[in-house]
């Protein structure tokens, strides 16, 4: 493992519903996303490009016990 917590590559597939709003100019723009489904594919790190040891380490604070 690289040491890298933070920069990396995800591929998910997801099934949203979105609510989009066409200004006059006919430019999109989505006020509103309902995620129906979403898988994560793969977890590439962008420092090793490793995809095998890639692993969830929780923050200092964020309340999980050791």
């Amino acid at each position: 493992m690289c040491g890298n917590l933070t920069r990396f590559d995800v591929t998910r597939s997801s099934k949203v519903v979105e609510y989009v709003h066409l200004d006059l100019a006919g430019e999109p723009r989505v006020e509103e996303r309902e995620v129906l489904s979403e898988t994560i594919e793969s977890v590439r790190c962008r420092w090793c490009n490793a995809v095998d040891q890639v692993e969830l380490v929780d923050r200092p604070g964020s309340g999980a016990q050791v």
